[in-house]
């Protein structure tokens, strides 16, 4: 509630001052975003070389980046914590102006009328995924996997549509819902659940460590996910036409300038590594 009234004072004193704008994310994204920027502002970063840069990482620099070279000069007030689950619905509601975190496409097609839908960040075919395990359970798990999932179960999040639908369509042993990705971590680290899945990042071997969790991706397997993934504008914000424009505008001369293509592969997430890694892949790919 304390989170919402903030967000509709913000929503009102926008349409007064065009400037300032609330913006939820992610704790632990705002935190590594800051480490990796040290004293350069987004708009001058140029390096995602650096072992904390993952995915969202990089969205926090290059949705500010295209706002800017849009041509719309927005001031985020950043509120911090736990906002996967929440986020469409404070986009939809016009509580959010726009999400710092990419959703898939299919995601966001659900609500077109609602929200405005980027040209797409991650193009589809360019998201693989690794299958991240506790460390001391790599080999058992290469070999329960040998050429399906039926013998491991995994954690995932309903509200993910790629990643939930291709897990499916591969039928694991048994497939957990949860929506917070550090839960899901500490799960598969604790062994309640064998597996999950996790972008790439520029660590060798594949990792994540963290506050209670330590997982590492399986070496020689990768899950390609079908589908892009896009920023979301809020249709019901007052400055959301413009924004909208602004941020189309902004991706056009990042995809030109090949920066979108450079900061995914420096940070790992595009990573030439897994190139001949081995593909699993659902029999039907999931609509």
């Amino acid at each position: 509630m304390h989170l919402i009234l903030i967000l509709l004072f913000t929503l009102y004193s926008t349409a007064v001052n065009a400037t300032e704008v609330s913006i939820t994310i992610e704790k632990d994204i705002y935190h590594y975003a800051q480490i990796i920027l040290g004293d350069q502002s987004v708009h001058d970063i140029k390096d995602f070389n650096h072992p904390l840069c993952q995915r969202d990482v990089v969205e926090f620099v290059l949705i500010q980046k295209a706002l800017k070279l849009g041509g719309i000069d927005l001031k985020f007030n950043f509120h911090l914590g736990n906002y996967d689950a929440r986020n469409i619905k404070l986009l939809i509601n016009g509580l959010l102006l726009v999400g710092f975190d990419t959703i898939w496409l299919q995601t966001a097609k659900k609500y077109s009328s609602k929200l405005y839908i980027s040209d797409p960040i991650i193009r589809k075919g360019e998201y693989v995924a690794g299958v991240y395990t506790k460390k001391n359970n790599l080999k058992a798990m290469k070999d329960k996997i040998d050429n399906g999932l039926s013998k491991v179960t995994f954690v995932s999040s309903s509200a993910w549509h790629a990643d939930w639908h291709t897990l499916k369509a591969l039928k694991p042993k048994s497939l957990v819902d949860e929506s917070d990705w550090i839960v899901m971590a500490k799960m598969v680290s604790r062994g309640w659940v064998d597996a999950m899945l996790v972008p790439f990042n520029n660590q060798i071997p594949f990792q994540y460590s963290g506050n209670g969790y330590s997982i590492e991706a399986i070496n020689g397997i990768k899950v390609p996910l079908q589908d892009s993934r896009h920023f979301a504008v809020s249709r019901s914000h007052p400055l959301a036409e413009q924004t909208f424009l602004a941020l189309q505008s902004g991706i056009k001369k990042l995809r030109a300038q090949g920066f979108i293509e450079q900061a995914y592969r420096q940070c790992g997430f595009f990573n030439d590594t897994v190139n001949d890694w081995r593909a699993i892949l659902p029999q039907n790919t999931p609509e």
